[in-house]
């Protein structure tokens, strides 16, 4: 047969990627528990299903190699991306999900996504019974980049000490973008997997950042903003979830 009849090369099917749990960035399995939320009442808190959360704040570096573009004030492929609107960053976690499906890395059942306010707050507090992951504020300067430290900039990711699961910046460094809408919390006294109201203006923010002093990177702490917006002390960190959890 002559050169003329070779198969195209997009003929010819292709065998599919054997999956490996293998995810792109770096990620810590948050298993279901239980937590205190403070605030004018004690809510007790139950998280039920298992979870995975990123390490750290999604760079710059990785936000771009995704998506092609850094829309942050602070460059730096180290730095956390900021200046990221809560639309920008659910479009990085389909396409962070659409890539590592396609090269075998998570299962077809999975997404990321960004946490709710809860699993944030849960992940957040790492087991912990205070305000902060570390106990009393005035120990803010070994765990969280914040006005008093961060010399009116954002840090590299993952410098400071890690809360007791491994999370870096929770606390400072970029607030994070959470999925809930803002509302008041829910006067109930018990709440399971909680996710807020179905709709509304402004979108959640946590953990406080280099821009605001550490009292204000509570666990508890949050701040709101349209989600088509974005700031230079605003960025997140993804999580990875069976899609049928939310």
């Amino acid at each position: 047969m002559g050169c003329d009849s070779q198969l195209d090369e997009e003929s010819i099917p292709q065998k599919p990627v054997p999956f490996v749990f293998n995810p792109s960035v770096n990620l810590v399995a948050i298993d279901p528990g239980r937590f205190v939320r403070v605030t004018d009442m004690r809510q007790n808190i139950t998280i039920s299903k298992k979870f995975w959360i990123g390490t750290h704040e999604i760079t710059q570096g990785e936000f771009q190699s995704l998506m092609g573009n850094n829309p942050s004030f602070f460059k730096g492929e180290k730095l956390p991306v900021e200046k990221v609107s809560f639309d920008q960053a659910v479009q990085f976690c389909k396409a962070l999900t659409t890539n590592d499906i396609k090269e075998g890395r998570i299962s077809k059942n999975m997404i990321y996504r960004l946490p709710t306010e809860a699993e944030w707050e849960f992940s957040c507090l790492s087991g912990a019974n205070s305000p902060f992951s570390f106990g009393e504020v005035s120990q803010a300067g070994d765990f969280a980049w914040s006005a008093e430290n961060s010399g009116d900039k954002t840090q590299f990711v993952g410098k400071k000490q890690a809360n007791a699961w491994g999370l870096y910046d929770m606390h400072g460094n970029v607030w994070e973008w959470v999925l809930d809408w803002f509302a008041p919390h829910p006067k109930d006294s018990q709440l399971i997997d909680p996710l807020g109201p179905a709709s509304g203006e402004h979108r959640v923010f946590k953990g406080g950042g280099w821009y605001q002093e550490a009292k204000f990177s509570r666990a508890n702490s949050r701040f709101m903003m349209a989600p088509d917006m974005g700031i230079n002390f605003v960025g997140f960190r993804v999580v990875l979830s069976e899609s049928k959890n939310l």
